[in-house]
């Protein structure tokens, strides 16, 4: 779907385009991350903030193997994309970003640090990324500017909200209670999640058949 205007159906390139692939696995970390959040959020909510750490431990091992597989399919990707044009900059760049942060964030659940020292890196990846996603929109470098405008945007404020997330998950265990206003960025950092993990999945989904029967 984002590449359908740029010769994907020639059957003599080497190249495979792993554009699907790299979508679902978007879409899984959303998942992962929704679910642990969600969890750590009901954990408190009936019994303090005493085991938030062992809520959100178990997740950093999924984190971490998604984390790594991105980031190893984004140096991939940057090194031998050969389609015309910088779409491995575009494609893979924000995806690079994804893979470090992710990385970064499994390991400081695992080794129980602050999380708000990733978060802060998210908010600026997830700049970066809504600016990625805008000069593509408005040059129109694939066949579904809007779809893909609205993964970049989707992921991108998802970035923006981690960081105030990554604050809350850090200042719940001095506190017995949650504002009304953590609430509403945890909401938001959830609703961006799941946006872009449906709009990623479907779009993945949406590539595959074209893919399969002429795979570039």
């Amino acid at each position: 779907m984002l590449n359908a205007d740029y010769g994907l159906g020639d059957k003599n390139m080497g190249f495979v385009d792993d554009t699907p692939m790299e979508l679902f696995l978007i879409s899984l970390v959303a998942i992962v991350s929704i679910y642990m959040s969600a969890w750590v959020y009901i954990e408190f909510r009936k019994n303090g903030a005493k085991n938030v750490n062992e809520i959100l431990k178990p997740g950093a091992l999924p984190l971490g193997i998604l984390g790594a597989i991105i980031v190893l399919m984004g140096l991939w990707g940057e090194m031998v994309w050969p389609l015309p044009g910088a779409y491995n900059i575009l494609f893979d760049d924000p995806f690079m970003f994804l893979g470090i942060i992710v990385l970064m964030m499994a390991g400081t659940i695992a080794l129980k640090q602050k999380l708000q020292y990733v978060g802060i890196l998210a908010f600026f990846a997830g700049i970066i990324s809504i600016w990625y996603g805008a000069n593509a929109y408005v040059d129109k470098l694939t066949s579904s500017p809007i779809a893909m405008f609205g993964l970049f945007l989707a992921f991108g404020l998802t970035g923006v909200f981690t960081f105030p997330t990554t604050l809350i998950y850090d200042i719940l265990p001095g506190k017995t209670k949650v504002s009304n206003v953590w609430t509403v960025v945890l909401v938001l950092f959830w609703i961006g999640l799941v946006v872009s993990a449906v709009v990623a999945a479907l779009i993945g989904l949406e590539a595959i058949p074209a893919h399969l029967v002429s795979p570039p």
